[in-house]
């Protein structure tokens, strides 16, 4: 006698079973970008090495982490971005400013970072692309 096993059933297991593999796949790492990969292309571990973005430089060394590709770490974090700034340019700690990065218009305040730049930290209610 044959038996026939319900769809239910057979699309449950297949469910399982594919959530199964994809919940043991490592989660996804962001790598360092590739202007710092470049920055390294022809140097060693430890060499100095200057990653050159379109609005600003930023001196490093290349260290290589996880496996990965060796990259210019920058030597301190960079700094805001010339736009932040220039939003919060005669504008007090605490007050309302406007920054467009990314063709992106974000609203914010103004603060003061470890630097002593007064820059526009925009407000982040979501996470990932804003609606359009």
């Amino acid at each position: 006698m044959r038996r026939s096993i319900p769809l239910h059933t057979v699309l449950a297991v297949a469910a399982s079973l594919v959530s199964a593999s994809v919940l043991a796949q490592p989660p996804h790492r962001r790598g360092p970008p590739p202007e710092a990969i470049q920055a390294c292309a022809a140097k060693s571990q430890g060499a100095t090495c200057t990653i050159d973005f379109p609005d600003r430089q930023l001196e490093g060394t290349c260290e290589s982490h996880h496996g990965e590709a060796l990259a210019c770490r920058p030597a301190r974090p960079p700094g805001p971005p010339p736009e932040a700034l220039a939003a919060c340019s005669g504008l007090q700690e605490g007050e309302a400013c406007t920054v467009t990065l990314h063709d992106r218009q974000l609203q914010g305040q103004c603060h003061t970072g470890p630097d002593q730049q007064r820059a526009c930290h925009p407000e982040r209610h979501h996470r990932g692309h804003p609606p359009e």
